[in-house]
């Protein structure tokens, strides 16, 4: 039966595609131009600096400085330290980049890397400020710290997940590959966009248009629609239900870098039903008081 229903909906899907081929086409132009003019900037150079430091001694630098802290306050190593500052520069889905590059070279292991994960669902200041201007400077920039703490409460909640790991482990200074890293840049990069284009594409299949079930699919593209919202304080709030989220294509493109480690994400959605409670209710609190 379930065989015969996945049939029916390919069969279904296809004939939609089709019926609405000139829809689904403007969704795809705005989804490469989303890439092109927002992510593609802001994700490219600093996915090259990330290799960059991964060559040389300063990765070890950050994580003896602030690492041992990080590590007593949310029970995971001190290269959690590392993927948290770096995710707080480019955002998601850059950290599963990082936690990625440590799985490599055997820092971390799974269960780590999936708690650290947890907490640092972060994004570009610089794309967010981009990408609310039906925002006041002052919101956006509420939005982002506020973003900011809630993962590290999501972070300091999750410390009791057990998981092994070591402190005394340095990473040697790699040699850097400036074309190896290029390459590897795209790859990531083109991850992305793919995952941006499936999702915008389904979402302009859905007759019913409003942010946060456009949000669900992509979250840039749900932000930017927010602007069509009377009502300023349900922008804000829809905003930080869509940052809360993430929506279906960045945990797609978290997941695609991820994809040669069988991990458990069920602590990662976990984390994402907490994230999204606190920022409704924090962000209610705000408008009202």
């Amino acid at each position: 039966m379930i065989k015969f229903f996945k049939k029916v909906s390919i069969i279904l899907l296809i004939i939609l595609i089709i019926y609405k081929r000139p829809i689904i086409t403007e969704g795809i132009i705005d989804a490469i131009n989303i890439w092109v003019t927002n992510i593609f900037p802001s994700l490219f150079p600093i996915l090259i600096l990330s290799d960059l430091i991964i060559s040389t001694d300063l990765i070890n630098t950050i994580t003896n400085l602030i690492g041992p802290l990080f590590s007593r306050i949310f029970n995971v190593s001190k290269y959690g330290s590392y993927v948290f500052v770096m995710s707080l520069l480019s955002g998601c889905p850059s950290n599963a980049k990082y936690i990625k590059d440590l799985l490599d070279h055997k820092l971390i292991n799974k269960e780590e890397g999936i708690k650290i994960l947890s907490m640092s669902l972060l994004y570009n200041p610089v794309l967010i400020l981009s990408i609310t201007p039906f925002l006041s400077t002052y919101d956006s920039c509420f939005i982002i710290i506020l973003n900011i703490i809630i993962n590290l409460i999501i972070g300091f909640i999750n410390r009791k997940e057990k998981c092994e790991f070591n402190n005394y482990l340095d990473l040697k200074p790699q040699n850097f590959n400036l074309i190896n890293s290029i390459s590897k840049t795209i790859d990531t990069l083109l991850l992305v966009l793919g995952s941006l284009v499936l999702f915008i594409a389904l979402s302009s299949l859905i007759t019913f248009d409003h942010p946060i079930l456009n949000g669900i699919f992509e979250i840039t593209n749900g932000i930017k629609e927010i602007a069509s919202i009377n009502n300023y304080n349900h922008q804000v709030i829809i905003t930080g239900i869509l940052m809360s989220f993430g929506g279906f294509s960045i945990q797609t493109q978290i997941k695609s870098i991820l994809k040669d480690y069988d991990l458990d994400y069920s602590l990662f959605y976990e984390s994402r039903i907490i994230h999204l409670l606190l920022f409704i209710i924090l962000l209610y609190f705000k408008v009202v008081f």
